[in-house]
């Protein structure tokens, strides 16, 4: 089995699931390009935001049309405002009306984004001083709650997304002095470790539950 994964985002999913997608099936290995899948490989295409993924997606699938041998389309979207059904059901009837017979196709809803699941880390719970932080774990504290219920910053005008990545960075700061997280360098995230800890929050909270969407696409 060969793996074709569309993301949403131009960096931030490309460089973390690169080393997620092993962690979770280790018989795979990447490869950079589509062009060069063959049993037991995955590569990951960018699909540059909304809505500009739709055209990636369907060229994924006239790719996937014309390889031998078989391969699995994997999608990973955000569901940003919208509830993660809305979303999920958008993504296959976009898949359905350009699928050919056949076509194998797993679809993952980041809800809300991928930042949501970041926050799973309980590790990244800590003493601290700073006065943002303090406000932030007292408004909606993450490492107790669950993650997907976090709501918009309105004091900030910061919708739940733009909440996620605002307050991720700040955990990560505060966790790691010299550790700056944004959607395009990522960077620790990435780490197996950071990986073990949120696939944890899932099996032992059932909190973040459609990061199980994500454990099942690559078997």
């Amino acid at each position: 089995m060969n793996y074709y994964v569309v993301v949403e985002g131009a960096a931030t999913e490309k460089e973390v699931y690169r080393s997620w997608i092993p962690l979770v099936n280790t018989q795979l290995k990447f490869v950079s390009h589509p062009s060069m899948l063959d049993d037991g490989k995955f590569s990951i295409v960018s699909g540059f935001g909304y809505p500009f993924y739709k055209r990636i997606i369907l060229n994924a699938i006239e790719d996937i049309s014309g390889m031998e041998g078989l391969t699995r389309l994997v999608v990973c979207v955000d569901s940003e405002d919208m509830e993660m059904a809305e979303k999920f059901e958008e993504i296959q009837l976009l898949v359905t009306s350009a699928a050919f017979s056949g076509l194998d196709f797993r679809i993952v809803v980041q809800h809300f984004c991928f930042e949501t699941w970041a926050l799973g880390n309980r590790k990244l719970k800590g003493p601290t001083h700073n006065a943002d932080l303090i406000k932030l774990r007292k408004f909606y504290d993450v490492s107790l709650l669950d993650p997907e219920g976090l709501p918009p910053l309105t004091e900030r005008k910061l919708n739940r997304s733009q909440h996620a990545s605002y307050y991720l960075a700040k955990l990560l700061n505060n966790k790691h002095k010299n550790i700056t997280y944004s959607k395009s360098s990522p960077g620790v995230v990435a780490h197996p470790k950071y990986f073990d800890q949120i696939r944890n929050r899932l099996l032992d909270t059932h909190h973040i539950n459609s990061f199980d969407s994500f454990l099942n696409a690559f078997h």
